[in-house]
């Protein structure tokens, strides 16, 4: 079974350019698993259910160490809310409460929001103890207008950032992710991002996946830069997908001068709406972004003194060739679950980590030398003054003497 190519639609906002799911056709990617079940998001609760994909290890989770991580922590006590289709209750995710838009009430006809949510906090997920917040804002890529049904729009995105906030009083969540992309900045949808950040919230988001229609001269270019929101915006963690080792990430995510981490997605574990185990098989930056927003959310476990900005730059500084010049396609380098956790750093509120500098001091005039410490300075002029006294008596004695015979 393989998956189709992504589903470009049109927002109501003239140009707008939306992104939902997998990359372009995968077909140079593939598991090391052969899976019996890949996760796919045309799977729906009523799809027939077949037997769990055999695959026992995450690939991704292996690469990003979150095994190790979790013998620190496994997410419990953070919150995430995860603004997507919709995540199907009852299959082992640890989901808290439920909302959706008004006009998304009906069944669930997209798997997206599952697979998203079993990667953050299912049972093979990133952060296992993490409660995920189901925000529901469309039914599907492919949305059939005829029948009422619902896409994905920046307004229905603002709309399901505005519903958590509202939530935000009392759950007190410290992650968003949004495995979501449009290409047109929305001033609604933008305004609601800095909402959540002033909340001391970490948004993750997805940067985008490379359509097959996309011209091939802008595929590869260092100096091409997708236009991608929420990812664009800034504070936003932006995610791109990682290749296996050995692969290129060219022909499946395009080049964004924002991104600021990426994830392995290829052999990651997650669930499908019908309750089965799948296997992602392909390279996409919505399953990178939940992977991500998982170890955030190890991190605001970790960490919970820190805030939104703190817990980013423990990301970013300890993510694999953090140290190299970022690229467009995996930013920083692939996140390191466990350095991240463990790695002994010093964030300031602002974010920003002082690293030491060796300054040359060739020009500097060199210090005196030290003074030598007589540690027998004070008795020396102790026994002279009492030798000098004891002498100055014996002499006047001496003259005394002969005045006192009389």
């Amino acid at each position: 079974m393989t998956r189709l190519a992504p589903v470009l639609l049109v927002a109501g906002i003239a140009g707008s350019v939306l992104s939902v799911g997998a990359s372009a056709p995968a077909a140079a990617v593939t598991s090391p698993y052969a899976a019996v079940v890949p996760c796919d998001e045309t799977t729906v609760p009523e799809t027939e259910v077949l037997e769990d994909s055999p695959s026992k290890v995450s690939v991704p989770l292996e690469r990003m160490h979150v095994p190790q991580a979790h013998e620190i922590t496994d997410g419990r006590g953070v919150s995430v809310v995860v603004v997507d289709s919709g995540i199907q209750p009852g299959l082992g995710i640890n989901q808290g409460p439920a909302v959706r838009l008004p006009d998304v009430a009906g069944p669930l006809l997209s798997g997206h929001g599952t697979i998203v949510g079993g990667l953050i906090a299912g049972p093979h997920g990133v952060a296992p103890g993490a409660q995920v917040i189901d925000v529901r804002v469309f039914d599907t890529a492919d949305p059939d207008d005829a029948e009422g049904e619902k896409g994905v729009t920046s307004e229905r995105i603002a709309q399901g950032i505005e519903t958590a906030i509202g939530l935000h009083d009392t759950l007190k969540f410290k992650v968003v992710n949004i495995s979501l992309s449009v290409g047109e900045d929305d001033p609604r949808l933008h305004q609601a991002i800095k909402d959540l950040q002033r909340r001391d919230v970490v948004v993750v988001a997805s940067s985008s996946n490379a359509p097959e229609e996309v011209d091939e001269s802008f595929k590869g270019t260092p100096g091409n830069d997708a236009e991608v929101y929420p990812a664009d915006y800034k504070g936003v963690l932006a995610v791109s997908a990682a290749p296996p080792p050995g692969g290129s990430p060219i022909d499946s995510v395009l080049p964004n001068l924002h991104i600021d981490v990426a994830a392995p997605t290829v052999g990651g574990i997650s669930i499908n709406a019908n309750g089965v185990r799948c296997d992602i098989e392909e390279l996409a930056t919505s399953w990178a972004a939940a992977e991500v927003t998982g170890v955030v959310a190890l991190l605001r476990a970790a960490y919970p003194r820190e805030n939104a900005k703190q817990a980013v730059a423990r990301l970013v500084s300890t993510a694999e060739g953090s140290e190299t010049v970022r690229n467009p396609w995996t930013g920083a380098g692939v996140v390191q679950a466990h350095d991240a956790l463990t790695r002994s750093l010093s964030p300031g509120r602002s974010g920003r980590i002082e690293r030491p500098v060796l300054q040359n001091r060739g020009e500097a005039t060199a210090p005196p030398p030290p003074r030598r410490l007589d540690l027998f300075g004070s008795s020396r002029a102790l026994l002279l003054w009492c030798g000098l006294g004891g002498g100055a008596l014996m002499a006047l004695a001496f003259m005394v003497r002969p005045l006192t015979r009389r």
